[in-house]
């Protein structure tokens, strides 16, 4: 009796063999995945050259101003390209008290908030997002933040937190009112030179490696661009990372 208990506990060993050798198999796949970086390029809309981010053969997602000259054409082109487009919303920054047509500030009230708001939304139809041009000072105030999360759900638009300031609330904020977020780990460029930009992709990277993914803003320089063309390509095959949208990283 015994013994073919035995026999019955050996045959079930191996009859559930398959699954756990693929539940292991899929614990380690998960462990070595491969990380994943997005990359935002801001302040886009201004100048005909901008146009060059919209020819690069890679996954970027590129932040319009609504209220510049080259806004429309510009959401057109990388939309049609495969970029992904957002709003790069002007917003108020700290030590500045004037009031400015198209930026949101604290002196709006509601109804002039979401006016302005709407009429970037309206300027660019591609976006699937937004995120803040400054607002060092706005995005640091909770009421203008819920303000803006109402619209964003209303619009079904996504928010990126450029984090301007440590007092940033616009993150919470949006987790709250059920926004799909995320938040800038790495400013590509502050120094617009080649081994300061390559300095910060070597933080990017590190921190990609550690928690699967992060998420990197670099503006329109030459230095970004050609950084973009020529060193990109190599140093994401090279470091097995993985180049996405930013809405692909977003909670």
């Amino acid at each position: 009796m015994v013994s073919l208990m035995r026999v019955r506990r050996l045959l079930l060993s191996i009859a559930l063999l398959p699954a756990l050798l693929l539940s292991a198999t899929a614990q380690q796949s998960d462990a070595a995945a491969t990380p994943k970086i997005a990359i935002v390029i801001d302040d886009l809309g201004h100048h005909h050259d901008h146009f060059a981010f919209t020819a690069l053969a890679m996954p970027l997602t590129l932040a319009i101003m609504p209220f510049t000259p080259k806004a429309e054409a510009l959401a057109a082109a990388a939309s049609s390209q495969g970029h992904e487009v957002i709003i790069h919303m002007p917003m108020q920054r700290e030590n500045n008290d004037l009031q400015e047509q198209g930026v949101l500030d604290r002196f709006d009230s509601k109804a002039q908030f979401i006016a302005t708001l709407s009429a970037a939304i309206s300027r660019l139809p591609q976006a699937v997002g937004l995120n803040n041009h400054q607002g060092s000072a706005l995005t640091a105030r909770p009421q203008q933040m819920q303000w803006l999360m109402q619209e964003l759900t209303q619009q079904q638009l996504y928010f990126l937190d450029s984090r301007t300031t440590t007092l940033t609330v616009a993150e919470q904020q949006a987790e709250a009112a059920g926004v799909l977020t995320g938040r800038r780990h790495v400013f590509l460029d502050n120094a617009p030179e080649r081994e300061a930009i390559l300095a910060e992709w070597q933080r990017l990277l590190d921190l990609a490696h550690r928690q699967g993914y992060a998420i990197a803003i670099g503006h329109p320089y030459p230095a970004t661009l050609a950084f973009l063309q020529n060193d990109l390509p190599l140093l994401a095959a090279a470091h097995n990372v993985e180049l996405v949208k930013a809405s692909e990283l977003l909670h």
